[in-house]
């Protein structure tokens, strides 16, 4: 997975996707599909999973303080959305792409 490198109120952050923060976004009722029904609430959630691999002390709360926080300095959060959901169809892509020749099945 690729990691993005933000640098919020002069503390850096490297943020990326993992299997683990991927679990915490479907725990929390993340579904791409339906991105456009919840565009605000999956938003903050994207946003805040990126956090947890590498920054354990950022609880949601901060998460969207360092999100306004970086959102009111100018910066582009939707360039660091679509980073994250880039990385969430890749996972998901990866996932799903099962050569079956690789497989010996025995059939009885």
């Amino acid at each position: 997975m690729r990691k993005l490198e933000l640098n919020i109120n002069n503390k850096d952050y490297s943020l990326m996707l993992t299997r683990e923060s991927i679990k915490w976004l479907e725990a929390n009722g993340f579904n791409a599909a339906d991105f456009e029904k919840k565009p605000i609430t999956f938003y903050d959630l994207i946003w805040t999973s990126l956090f947890i691999a590498n920054h354990k002390d950022v609880n949601p709360s901060l998460a969207i303080k360092l999100l306004e926080t970086y959102q009111n300095s100018g910066k582009n959060v939707s360039s660091v959305i679509k980073f994250a959901i880039e990385e969430y169809q890749a996972f998901m892509s990866a996932l799903a792409n099962t050569d079956m020749d690789e497989l010996t099945i025995i059939e009885n």
